[in-house]
């Protein structure tokens, strides 16, 4: 694949996606020196000049902090060596689910996340999958939003063909999401109703639509928990679904997450290496993101679209 100049760099914790990208590319990584000092304090170093170079960070930022801290810090390492442009690739955004108050003396977190790694230096974001379209406009700078559909409605398709299926939102948030799916599997959907006490604990779901006879594709941004999907799988195989298989981009997987899903009715959660982290068990499979995000930064090398990389 043939791109113009720009160099790749990883950050810790980064490494793997870092190198399928690179290899998708043709290119190297750069040589980047990070560390944190025994109390926690990060430092970052580029040891090749960057000096009016299109810098690009693949950074996975997922909670602990000091991966965003590492970001924050190399961004600016970057902009004070004369880069020309810092491009962030972040798969992953942390905080997306805090796009808006919710009550009364809170934060709207994404924003605070969109400002800060602005002022770091960033000057271009390409992510995956957002939580809320909204986010985007709390950047000033362009953020390039990247979708996995196409790759998950291939891997559905091949699993799939000849069999009834029905693809399935586990809130109304998705609504929009499920239907582009519907269409582009000529299948049936179905939403599901749930109201929440608090964060993560569901109180009560109910099914629109009617799963009996079909195959059921749960499809969602990301699964935290995973008791969203967990009481999903069974009150669908409970109204008479033969199967029930779910796809989210972002495996947060946290807690028992893991454990649940393993002891759960789900024949298979998929979901990318957006996160960097193998969770052991046989209802676990990782599509990749890096061929996507690959194609991507070449596209923005030669100024050529990425919406055409999100079609379905």
């Amino acid at each position: 694949m043939s791109v113009k100049p720009f160099k790749l760099f990883a950050l810790s914790g980064s490494q793997d996606l870092a190198q399928e990208v690179a290899g998708s590319l043709g290119l190297s990584l750069g040589a980047l020196f990070t560390t944190r000092f025994s109390d926690g304090e990060v430092y970052a170093r580029f040891d090749e000049t960057i000096r009016g170079e299109t810098v690009v960070l693949i950074a996975q930022i997922n909670l602990p902090y000091h991966h965003l801290f590492e970001l924050l810090v190399v961004a600016d390492a970057a902009r004070r060596s004369s880069a020309k442009e810092v491009v962030a690739v972040l798969p992953y955004l942390p905080h997306s689910r805090q796009e808006r108050r919710d009550g009364e003396r809170t934060a709207v977190t994404s924003r605070l996340m969109a400002e800060t790694i602005e002022r770091a230096g960033v000057n271009r974001v390409l992510t995956l999958d957002l939580h809320s379209m909204s986010i985007e406009g709390f950047f000033k700078i362009p953020i390039d939003h990247l979708q996995m559909s196409g790759e998950f409605v291939k891997d559905i398709r091949e699993r799939y063909a000849g069999k009834p299926l029905m693809v399935c939102s586990p809130d109304f948030g998705g609504i929009k999401r499920i239907r582009a799916y519907k269409q582009a599997l000529d299948c049936d959907m179905a939403v599901i109703h749930k109201e929440r006490l608090k964060p993560n604990v569901v109180e009560r779901m109910e099914i629109i639509g009617d799963p009996a006879g079909k195959h059921v594709v749960l499809i969602d941004d990301m699964t935290d928990t995973g008791g969203t999907l967990v009481a999903a799988a069974h009150l669908l195989l409970q109204q008479g679904a033969l199967t029930v298989r779910a796809y989210c981009t972002h495996g947060v997987l946290s807690g028992d997450a893991v454990e649940k899903i393993n002891a759960s009715d789900l024949e298979e959660l998929v979901f990318t290496n957006s996160i960097p982290h193998r969770p052991e068990g046989p209802k676990f499979r990782v599509l990749s993101c890096a061929p996507l995000m690959a194609k991507a930064l070449d596209n923005l090398s030669r100024n050529q679209s990425i919406k055409t990389l999100n079609s379905i």
